[in-house]
């Protein structure tokens, strides 16, 4: 897998999950990244990580280890109802693992570098 985009044609985010799933358990840290107005979220993730120092002024990154309980919290939220500009996977905007795998936008685009 190099690059895959999800758009409006994905009604649920399992597809994102299983994918999801199989770079998680090759992966031993997360890196994520939320907007400043998503402080809620912040606070979720926040059980599993803590803040980066950054120099982003737009928004928070928060940084931890993959543990099963986090595993288990990211695969069992919701698919997001708010996709007016995104089909969104997720809540979190951006998802980096130490593998090389990232989540963005939202979900809507996976690559692996």
């Amino acid at each position: 897998m190099k690059n895959i985009e999800f758009d409006n044609t994905q009604k649920t985010n399992i597809l994102w999950k299983k994918i999801m799933l199989q770079k998680l358990t090759s992966a031993s840290f997360f890196e994520i990244h939320c907007w400043s107005d998503e402080a809620a979220l912040v606070e979720q993730i926040l059980k599993f990580g803590s803040i980066k120092q950054s120099k982003w002024k737009s928004g928070y990154i928060v940084i931890g280890k993959i543990t099963p309980e986090f595993v288990d919290f990211l695969l069992n939220l919701p698919k997001p109802s708010d996709t007016y500009a995104y089909n969104k996977m997720t809540p979190f905007f951006s998802i980096f693992l130490d593998n090389g795998f990232s989540s963005e936008h939202y979900g809507t685009e996976l690559n692996q570098q």
